[in-house]
């Protein structure tokens, strides 16, 4: 899931709308790069033939990496709204303008840095605005609890290549 948020964050939002991330937006990238290398990690792991005990602890480390970009997409999402203060060096100055358009036209003028206050994209005709950083907080919180939930399930052995017995 990680990797298909990032995917949609640079190859839809950025690459086709032309919306450049803010500070804040990064931060949450960060933490699903984090996810993605865990995971990838996990994956490979078990496939190794890795512990329970171990896959354990990566489900718990998981569940943290996705607890971080819950925070951080709420906060976001928060700030957004005016409900939660923002960091200092995430709004932009008045007269400043969102990033859109093309490369070139956006290389060619001097820009400003990208405003997390403001919204880049909201989720059409939605009555609570809901913006990426609220969907982020929104999937990344599911994803936490069903990695929590994960690390408590008992281990499961994998009989799928194994013969049938008569």
């Amino acid at each position: 899931m990680s990797a298909a948020m990032l995917a949609a964050a640079f190859g839809i939002f950025e690459t086709l709308m032309h919306l450049a991330p803010c500070q804040m937006c990064w931060w949450q990238r960060y933490a699903h790069f984090a996810t993605c290398a865990v995971a990838l990690a996990a994956i490979v792991l078990n496939w190794r033939g890795a512990g329970p005990q171990l896959m354990t602890v990566l489900s718990i480390l998981i569940g943290l990496t996705f607890a971080v970009s819950f925070f951080l997409g709420s906060w976001h999402a928060l700030f957004e709204w005016n409900l939660a203060p923002g960091p200092d060096t995430c709004e932009a100055a008045s007269g400043s303008e969102p990033i859109t358009g093309n490369l070139s036209d956006i290389l060619s003028r001097p820009l400003g840095i990208v405003s997390c206050k403001e919204a880049m994209w909201r989720l059409p005709n939605a009555p609570w605005g809901l913006s990426m950083a609220g969907f982020n907080g929104i999937i990344s919180g599911v994803l936490m609890v069903l990695s929590f939930y994960s690390a408590t399930q008992p281990p499961m052995r994998d009989t799928a290549n194994e013969p049938v017995q008569p």
